[in-house]
């Protein structure tokens, strides 16, 4: 496993350069494909990154954007990642790509899931959030589905996840459906997290899942990180 770390001394140098990066391989793919595939994660952390993305200069017709993660709430709560897409991402140039929530039957959590699984297209890109207890998506430590989610055998892009703590059921990317993704960026803050995610190169252990995105064997992880 290589990690390549891009350090910037604040939240907008960092999140400029890594939608000048996202920017950069979605054109790429677009040149060599035709289209090209983006999933983001949700929280507050990307909505700099989002809103500086939305303003890069590319055939945004060509792109497809979904998630990595969703709290299983109708897209206009504001505890939705769709709805914080819809915000900060997709306006101004951003605002013709095509966008695949994960949440598209409100009432049915299976359903969804179902439908998210025959939603998924290919993807150049995907761009990840870290917490401080190591989960990424919504593949939390203790979860009754994170064996599920880590499982390398398994062939379903999302799956049904209840946090331990957190609000709301989930639909998370699995950790196959992350590392068949042509790129992988980890976008972090912050002494703690980086504390945490030294600690999860040191090797594979459940309590902290990321660790088996960055230590999976064959893969080149680019993270982007400010104090």
């Amino acid at each position: 496993m290589a990690a390549s770390w891009h350090t910037y001394p604040d939240p907008c140098a960092c999140a400029q350069a890594l939608a000048d990066a996202a920017a950069a391989a979605l054109s790429i793919a677009i040149g060599r494909n035709g289209r090209a595939g983006l999933a983001v994660s949700g929280g507050r952390s990307p909505i700099l990154f989002f809103e500086a993305l939305s303003e890069a200069s590319l055939p945004w017709r060509q792109v497809d954007i979904t998630l990595v993660d969703e709290r299983f709430v109708p897209p206009t709560h504001p505890d939705s990642n769709e709805h914080l897409v819809r915000t900060h991402l997709l306006r101004g140039p951003a605002r013709d790509a095509r966008f695949t929530g994960l949440v598209r039957l409100p009432g049915d959590l299976p359903g969804s899931v179902a439908q998210a699984n025959r939603n998924a297209g290919p993807l150049t890109l995907t761009v990840l959030g870290m917490g401080e207890d190591g989960h990424t998506a919504s593949l939390f430590p203790g979860a009754s589905q994170l064996a599920d989610g880590l499982d390398p055998a398994s062939t379903a892009r999302y799956l049904h996840v209840t946090p331990p703590d957190a609000p709301h059921e989930r639909i998370s990317m699995t950790l196959p459906a992350i590392m068949s993704s042509g790129g992988i960026i980890i976008s972090i803050a912050g002494q703690a997290k980086r504390a945490v995610l030294e600690h999860a190169l040191r090797g594979t252990n459940p309590a902290l899942p990321i660790s088996y995105v960055v230590n999976k064997e064959g893969a080149h992880i680019d993270v982007y990180w400010h104090p």
